[in-house]
């Protein structure tokens, strides 16, 4: 059987890093405003936040995203909106960005891009961004290893 490609990814490699997003988001994530209290209920969630402090987060309006050559970025994630913690915040828009089928493989890196909901604003962004591949896959192999 021929494995599938998507946007780069292999089927299963795009499968099971979205199972994972979602399962984490239903774990109740959105109660968390802190890297702190996350930590103190899932410690074993520990590799997450060292992932975290390797890319570099920005707040920008929706239309300054437009703009930005996003290719050329290297570990950073532009957001318009926040959930009050910016790793918990990059994992939901990585989440709508696979979701959405606005995650693509390029040259070792992963393109991500979350749009507002199209019904009401059909080019406003709520996140873009640029991760190494590995990042992706340790984020992947983490959430393999816990009970959510």
């Amino acid at each position: 059987m021929k494995n599938e490609i998507i946007n780069g990814f292999s089927k299963d490699q795009i499968f099971q890093l979205y199972k994972y997003l979602v399962a984490y988001e239903e774990s109740g994530i959105g109660k968390y405003k802190s890297t702190k209290a996350l930590l103190g209920d899932h410690p074993e969630l520990s590799g997450i936040e060292q992932i975290g402090k390797s890319i570099i987060f920005h707040s920008q309006t929706s239309s300054e995203l437009t703009g930005i050559n996003f290719k050329s970025l290297i570990n950073e994630v532009y957001f318009t909106k926040s959930k009050g913690n910016l790793l918990l915040s990059f994992l939901a828009h990585l989440r709508n960005s696979i979701a959405h089928g606005n995650v693509v493989e390029h040259k070792g890196m992963v393109l991500i891009t979350d749009f507002e909901n199209p019904k009401y604003h059909p080019t406003n962004f709520n996140a873009r961004g640029c991760i190494e591949l590995g990042i992706v896959n340790m984020i992947t192999n983490i959430f393999k290893q816990i009970e959510l």
